[in-house]
């Protein structure tokens, strides 16, 4: 009983408020209906291109472009989308005509870039390298939006033409700017190579002798010299002995042979005589004074003979250098041209000596040159050995003063080329760096030329057209349908919603309950609404003032959509063909 009381007061607030719900409901549901019928028809043309793998295995020819598919389509839209190219497209196909009065020209680009759609198209795939499963772009969708479907197809193709045209130019620019960049490296590292060796070169030309690789030969030549000093020294000093054995034997023996004069006496020397000379000098001066004519001649006697005894020994000097000089000249005549500085030295020397003897011998009118020569073979003989002694001497000496200045030199080239081998690897350093590079340099390179061919000859990643647009034959929007389904959802909504505020915002009593609620006693009685005659022929003229309200509101509404908006007859076509179209 309680719940049957309850949907009579629902009933009752219904018949109540009938107009409250009715007129907001109809009121939007034709509002949703002029919007369904008013709006205009948007077509779509889209096209669906896909995106191709190399034709040759990337094992065989890498390509330059790398980078996810993704990228380079964000990439090309951007360029598509770039404002002088659509304000190209614009212009040749008349888009946004009625817009051009009302909108900036920012305005109506920015509009065309919302009507142009680039969906990508993924797929799960597995990845080559790593074997693992994952979602890649296989393809997208390119489309345009219009009012016109016959522009559309026409944009949406000059689009797809655009988007491949953009990828091609792009791939082979892109492996042409990476060809071109590792041709001007390799050509740079080129440069470097050359100018290191040329350092080099430059380098082992000042450092000929002192080089690393020469070490080990220049240990080896130190060593060798070493030994044939060691025993050059002992020669000098074995020379050394025998010379001073030879000068020893040869002061035991007189250079001059002595003679017998024909009574049996022997010729004494000019020494002799000056010896007993001096003894009888002596004598004579013991036992007589000095002013004795006999000690007087006995005086000058002496004193001429000894200058001439001086004068023979100095003359026997000169004589034996004479004698030992032109024996050094004869043994190094023997060896050497005349034009040798020795021999020239000692050709001089004898020249001098020979004058200085003449000179002596001219001075001496008893004694002469010839007279003081040595005539003793035994003498001739030790002072010939003497002298080749001496030049054996002399000449080892300087070949022991050449492997000395020789083992020094190696010396000193040892001890630099620690030194010069640091300069030497930085540069060979310097210089194997550079090869590397270049060898690396060139294989990236002709990498880079195979990826460019393969560009060129379009076996690369490329963009298919596997559906191209086409003029649309219905609209893509609005769903006409749809709107008026929701529109009929909103009036019954607004239907409900304005009676139950106006239900909500009426506090007057109109129940027995509400009454005793309010009055705080109960009701004793109920006298029901007595109907008069009065109140049925006002209730008539009520309706019929609302059935005339209404049909008077839709043929005002008729009329106006007639001369305001289009003719009903034209109007009532478009609406057909619209719901033949859209439904």
């Amino acid at each position: 009983m309680e719940q049957t009381a309850d949907i009579q007061q629902y009933w009752d607030v219904i018949k109540r408020r009938k107009f409250q719900i009715i007129i907001p409901a109809v009121l939007v549901f034709c509002l949703s209906v002029v919007i369904a019928f008013v709006l205009p028809p948007v077509f779509r043309s889209s096209a669906t291109i896909l995106i191709e793998a190399q034709e040759i295995p990337q094992d065989i020819v890498r390509t330059t472009v790398t980078g996810y598919v993704e990228e380079r389509l964000q990439m090309i839209t951007q360029i598509v989308m770039s404002r002088s190219r659509l304000l190209g497209i614009i212009g040749r196909f008349g888009l946004y005509e009625d817009l051009k009065d009302r909108y900036t020209t920012e305005e109506i680009v920015e509009n065309m870039r919302e009507d142009i759609r680039m969906e990508p198209i993924q797929a799960e795939v597995i990845n080559p390298q790593s074997g693992r499963p994952g979602s890649a772009t296989i393809a997208f969708t390119l489309s345009y939006e219009g009012k016109n479907p016959a522009k559309v197809a026409q944009v949406a193709n000059v689009l797809t033409s655009l988007y491949l045209e953009e990828n091609l130019k792009n791939r082979e620019e892109k492996a042409r700017t990476t060809f071109e960049f590792f041709e001007t490296q390799l050509a740079q590292l080129r440069s470097e190579i050359l100018e290191t060796e040329a350092r080099i070169a430059e380098f082992k030309n000042k450092y000929i002798s002192v080089l690393p690789e020469l070490m080990q030969v220049n240990l080896q030549t130190m060593e060798r010299l070493q030994r044939e000093i060691g025993v050059k020294g002992e020669l000098i000093k074995t020379l050394v002995n025998r010379k001073i054995y030879l000068e020893g034997q040869l002061a035991t023996l007189e250079p001059v042979m002595y003679t017998v004069s024909l009574e049996g006496k022997r010729v004494m020397t000019p020494k002799q005589e000056l010896e007993i000379l001096r003894s009888e000098y002596l004598g004579l001066r013991a036992t007589l004074a000095d002013e004795h004519p006999d000690v007087i001649g006995m005086k000058k006697k002496l004193d001429a003979l000894e200058g001439e005894v001086a004068t023979r020994e100095d003359l026997r000097k000169r004589y034996g250098k004479l004698h030992d000089k032109e024996t050094q000249l004869a043994l190094i005549s023997k060896k050497f041209s005349e034009k040798h500085p020795d021999v020239i030295r000692l050709d001089k020397e004898v020249a001098r000596l020979k004058a200085e003897v003449e000179a002596l011998s001219q001075k001496q009118s008893v004694l002469r040159a010839e007279d003081e020569k040595p005539e003793n073979p035994s003498y001739i003989n030790l002072q010939t050995q003497i002298a080749s002694t001496q030049m054996e001497i002399e000449s080892a000496q300087k070949d022991l003063n050449v492997l000395k200045e020789g083992y020094q030199d190696y010396q000193k080239r040892v001890e630099v080329t620690p030194q010069v081998e640091q300069q030497y690897r930085a540069l060979e350093r310097d210089y194997g760096n550079a090869q590397a590079k270049y060898q690396e340099t060139m294989s990236r390179l002709m990498a880079a030329r195979e990826a460019k061919g393969l560009e060129e000859s379009r076996m690369g990643e490329k963009f298919t057209l596997v559906d191209p647009p086409i003029t649309p034959e219905k609209p893509d929007r609005p769903n006409r349908l749809a709107i008026l389904l929701i529109g009929l959802v909103l009036a019954a909504g607004a239907g409900v919603g304005f009676g139950s505020m106006a239900e909500y915002m009426d506090h007057s009593v109109r129940r027995a309950d509400e009454l005793a609620k309010v009055a705080g006693h109960p009701v004793l009685a109920v006298i029901p609404y007595l109907e008069t005659a009065q109140d049925r022929a006002k209730r008539l003229w009520r309706r019929l003032a609302f059935i005339g309200a209404t049909v008077g509101l839709i043929v005002g509404g008729l009329g106006v959509l007639h001369y305001l908006y289009r003719p009903l007859d034209i109007l009532w076509i478009q609406i057909m063909r619209e719901l033949y179209i859209g439904f």
